[in-house]
């Protein structure tokens, strides 16, 4: 696990708060071991963009999990549930086709209050990465 590359892909749309989550993730990561350069943060206009970086990543082999994390916010009309939805469709689809981990930690939420409630999901989104890397490497061996 020490010697597994991570990346980090992040919508910067909203700048403070990504801050805070990126900042849970990352250090999880490090609790467990993963060296600081094995980490590389992605920072990306917004959550439509985590499946285009995280796609290139695999496709180059330069990772050994994704971990995708953004905020959307519903507003009057229903584009922000088709980000959601396809932001989470292209993050699976990623993982399938590579068989690396693409944890989702795109919070969907109707206001921007609940999504501060959740920026310690970060966390959550690290140890998912550590343990489906686990789970991986226990059926490769």
């Amino acid at each position: 696990m020490h010697t597994k590359r991570i990346a980090i892909i992040y919508s910067d749309f909203y700048k403070e708060e990504m801050a805070e989550m990126v900042s849970y993730t990352k250090q999880e990561l490090l609790s467990f071991g993963i060296a600081e350069q094995q980490i590389t943060l992605y920072p990306v206009p917004g959550a439509f963009e985590i499946p285009l970086i995280g796609s290139a990543l695999a496709a180059s082999k330069a990772v050994d999990a994704l971990i995708g994390l953004g905020i959307i916010i519903e507003g009057q009309t229903h584009h922000a549930r088709l980000v959601a939805e396809n932001c989470a469709r292209g993050m699976m689809d990623i993982q399938t086709t590579y068989a690396i981990p693409f944890v989702n930690e795109v919070l969907y939420v109707d206001r921007r209050e609940l999504a501060h409630a959740r920026l310690s999901k970060g966390k959550d989104a690290a140890r998912a990465c550590r343990d489906s890397l686990a789970l991986l490497d226990s059926m490769q061996s």
